[in-house]
């Protein structure tokens, strides 16, 4: 298309009103271009700047060194004002800012359409330039830095992808909160390479960013890395070097495991040749991953808890040079069961090196600690690990212990035995209530909250983060994620502000339910099928607040406690996800709800699965109670007329009570009365009354017992 002429200007104005004008008319780059009366110039970024007077301003010297050379408009400047004086004019040497203007130049004279030859400079400076952009991205003075885990999250459905989520998200973690503003930690520039986000920090935030490694965002485990400068081994093909390395790993292992003995001997592994070969410990990185993936590859071998109990007792790690256990602590983990442990000849300095270890291991029989510095710079260091190690029989080559006191230490590690629960039922309340109540939940939770709730009904839910887990019988439940729970914790060990502890505690039958829907769903094991994974208990609650006001007093209430685990269910599926333990307590009253009572405070604690091993009863060696008062008794009971008996007036639970006493009474000859004394002292327990009466028989007075 033809242009109209350009007026006859002439001046300084008129270079300016010149380039004004042959800017708005042509495209800054590609083509054939006229000469301009101006001298080129770049911004920062690398883009041509057509403003004659931006290569004067703040006084930069982009031409000569010659007088004059930077006056606007002069006639020195409008005589070298072509492409061959741009090389001329351009300094080839960076800027102070770190960019390289000869890469600058080399960009300008391209995107011009230029036919001059490209200046000589430094090839290096290219790197940062992106023609198709025509920016130049500084990184200079910053690290590098990769983070997973964001595709996996629940934030991957925002709009952005939810990398400003993750970028604020980094940004708070990592920064302390007493630090001042200034402190802040500030992600520089960040971008996506593939699922991966690639963030830009200062040298000085890249400790605080990778030291939130693995923390949760939003469902989903982050993992960051800083990459290094020369990949090893591991990491350098991961389609090809970890099957190798997997391979070597199992040759170790094999190599190394004695079955006759059941010993894995884990000795002197940095002079093991094919650990050398692939250069395991050439590099830190790849030292500190190679105990825990040579465990994983043991969980891999063994795969269940008892398998690895039968296969491995005997572990060795003599000779490694171990300072502390950090590294090898994933032992405890993969085989928490094992009886002997060779930790000689290591740099193991103090019992706080071994502190990863504490009570962990057990069944531990023998430990050797000989050869290592704890021997002279901690000599007591043996009472301490007693107790660390219950079952410890040898130290060393001392005997610590004999097998007949560890037995007894073990027995008497409580000050009582294990009874059974408490069951106070009246009229067999409590025990419909947990018989509807669990099956509900499971089920048609809206339906229960209608049914058992009311408007002055609470409830709130605690998760117990620290809890201990169980041994052998849940190694191989894997850890689970308590997001969906944590929110609405209202433990008050961790929740200390008035407010959050108040928001928390759900109050009225759509607070409830509103919380209840949100709750994953779960499956509990049936009650009548499975009775050996629930632990209920039940006592009667004098004082109750009536809800009507009617009773100054307060009404009878009943407390019930379960104990027990569910499972949670993905609803798609149907299949359970993961287990947990839970303790849960109920205040019962009487209400409007299902069979007359209300759920007046429901308080629901949840922790990591423990199994149920912790309310087994303890065979303690209990008198032996016949089953039924129907067997011929060794005592001549004088029985009440209709004791025993169910009558009018009379509750099932009274007659079970009378059953109980007819039982006592007839294997220990106390009377009747004195038989019920006891079993309501032991909680109406028979076991534990008979165990009360055995020790303390020998301070009844005589009425006690039947003539």
């Amino acid at each position: 298309m033809l242009q109209p002429p350009s007026p006859d200007l002439s001046g300084p104005r008129a270079s300016r009103q010149s380039a004004r004008l042959t800017s708005s008319r042509q495209p800054n780059r590609g083509g054939i271009r006229k000469p301009t009366a101006t001298p080129y110039r770049v911004d920062k970024d690398g883009d041509l700047v057509m403003d004659a007077a931006g290569a004067g301003v703040r006084g930069e010297r982009v031409g000569t060194r010659g007088r004059g050379s930077a006056i606007h408009g002069s006639r020195q400047t409008r005589r070298h004002n072509t492409p061959d004086s741009v090389s001329s004019r351009m300094s080839t040497r960076p800027a102070r800012t770190g960019i390289d203007m000869s890469a600058i130049q080399k960009a300008v004279l391209r995107g011009m359409g230029s036919n001059e030859p490209l200046p000589k400079g430094l090839r290096t400076g290219l790197k940062g330039v992106h023609a198709k952009e025509n920016t130049l991205e500084v990184r200079n003075g910053l690290d590098k830095i990769r983070v997973w885990g964001l595709k996996e999250s629940k934030a991957a459905v925002n709009k952005d992808g939810g990398i400003s989520d993750l970028i604020a998200f980094l940004e708070r973690k990592a920064t302390n909160p007493d630090a001042p503003a200034r402190d802040a930690v500030k992600i520089k520039k960040s971008h996506m390479e593939g699922d991966t986000l690639i963030i830009f920090v200062r040298p000085e935030d890249t400790p605080k960013i990778l030291r939130i490694n693995h923390f949760t965002f939003a469902g989903a485990s982050l993992k960051i890395e800083r990459p290094s400068e020369k990949p090893t081994s591991l990491s350098k093909d991961a389609s090809s070097e970890t099957p190798n390395t997997i391979e070597t790993l199992k040759d170790v292992l094999s190599r190394r495991y004695n079955a006759e003995a059941r010993l894995l001997d884990l000795s002197q592994l940095g002079d093991d040749p094919g650990l050398v070969n692939i250069g395991m410990f050439n590099a830190t990185s790849t030292e500190s991953k190679f105990f825990p993936a040579l465990m994983k590859v043991c969980d891999g071998i063994f795969t269940s808890s008892q398998e690895k109990e039968e296969a491995v007792a005997s572990v060795s790690l003599a000779n490694n040079a171990l300072t502390d256990v950090s590294s090898v602590t994933t032992l405890s983990q993969t085989f928490p069961a094992i009886k002997n442990l060779d930790l000689s000849n290591n740099q193991i300095p103090h019992l706080k090196a071994l502190g990863g270890w504490r009570w962990r291991f057990r069944k531990l029989e023998h430990l050797i600690l000989s050869g290592n510095p704890i021997e002279v710079k901690e000599p007591n260091y043996k009472a301490e690990i007693t107790k660390w190690y219950p079952t410890l029989t040898t130290l060393n080559t001392l005997q610590i212990r004999s097998p007949e006191e560890v037995t007894t230490f073990t027995r008497s590690k409580l000050p009582l035995p294990i009874l059974g629960p408490s069951f106070r039922d009246e009229a067999s309340i409590a025990e419909n209530f947990v018989k509807q109540f669990f099956p509900g939940y499971d089920t048609d939770r809206i339906a229960l909250v209608n049914g058992y709730y009311d408007a002055q009904s609470t409830f709130s839910l605690s998760v117990n983060t620290s809890a201990p887990r169980g041994e052998l019988e849940v190694s191989s439940y894997q850890a689970a994620s308590w997001d969906q729970y944590i929110k609405r914790s209202r433990n008050l060990m961790r929740v200390t502000h008035v407010p959050a502890r108040m928001s928390r505690l759900y109050t009225g039958t759509e607070m409830i339910k509103d919380c209840f829907t949100v709750l994953p769903a779960t499956r509990h094991p049936d009650l009548l099928s499975e009775p050996q994974k629930w632990c209920i208990e039940c006592h009667t609650l004098p004082g109750l607040p009536d809800p009507s006001r009617q009773s100054v007093s307060g009404v009878g209430g009943l407390m019930v406690i379960v104990h027990g685990e569910f499972s949670e269910v993905d609803i798609s599926t149907n299949k359970t996800t993961v287990t947990r333990s839970f303790d849960r307590t109920f205040i019962l009253g009487p209400g409007g709800g299902i069979g007359g009572i209300r759920v007046a405070c429901d308080t629901l604690v949840l922790r990591a699965y423990g199994g149920f091993g912790a309310w087994e009863p303890e065979d303690v060696g209990a008198p032996d109670v016949p089953a039924a008062p129907s067997q011929a008794s060794q005592y001549q009971i004088p029985i009440p007329e209709g004791f025993g008996v169910a009558g009018t007036g009379k509750t099932e639970e009274q007659v079970e009570k009378e059953m109980l006493a007819l039982k006592l009474s007839n294997t220990t000859g106390m009377t009747l009365e004195y038989s019920g004394m006891c079993l309501e002292q032991s909680g109406w327990n028979l076991e534990g009354a008979g165990i009360a009466f055995e020790q303390a028989k020998v301070n009844l007075p005589a009425e006690a017992f039947l003539p």
